[in-house]
């Protein structure tokens, strides 16, 4: 079975995706390529390259910071940190780091406009183990309130870093001067 294969996979689920597509495939491309659909209509793109030996797996969530309530700018954001620390299933805040660092691997995750994706890689003979702490981030995260306080501190350390940043300035700048009815207006 392609699952038991030391071969790349790659998971892209689309929450908000109920077609189902399949991808195009270039001739000199010779990944193996296949959609599932879950019994909760989630779809699931799963690519295979016999000349890897890492997995990666992919969830994009379609809520960014323009779905930020009016009075809690940044709420999509710090949410994308929150996941990252436990869930009940493995309550150590550090369990998923450690699992992926101790298996040649590494996550990150970023929240846009209208998404937030979430991302890791791991050696593909340990991509059941680093699936099952990732799939935990969205079944049953723990949102520990000595959790939640150092993640409000983190993301004000991101903003306060980008406020020298010069695109990131610009952007602010457009923001500000895009119509207030648009959450394009929104701090993000």
């Amino acid at each position: 079975k392609m699952r038991n294969q030391q071969l790349l996979l790659l998971v892209l689920v689309t929450i908000t995706v109920t077609t189902c597509i399949q991808p195009r495939q270039s001739q000199n491309d010779d990944k193996q390529y296949k959609v599932v659909t879950l019994q909760n209509d989630l779809q699931i793109l799963l690519i295979s390259d016999p000349d890897t030996q890492f997995a990666a797996a992919s969830v994009d969530v379609h809520v960014g910071h323009f779905s930020d309530p009016d009075n809690i700018p940044g709420l999509a954001h710090f949410l994308e940190h929150m996941l990252f620390m436990g869930s009940n299933k493995f309550p150590d805040e550090n369990s998923f780091q450690e699992y992926l660092s101790s298996h040649a691997g590494s996550s990150n995750a970023y929240t846009g406009n209208e998404h937030t994706n979430y991302f890791f890689s791991v050696s593909a003979d340990h991509l059941e183990g680093a699936l099952d702490r990732f799939s935990r981030f969205f079944i049953d995260p723990l949102l520990k309130i000595d959790a939640a306080e150092r993640e409000m501190h983190a993301v004000d350390s991101e903003h306060t870093k980008n406020i020298q940043s010069d695109p990131w300035r610009i952007l602010q700048v457009t923001r500000s001067n895009a119509n207030p009815n648009h959450p394009f207006s929104k701090f993000g």
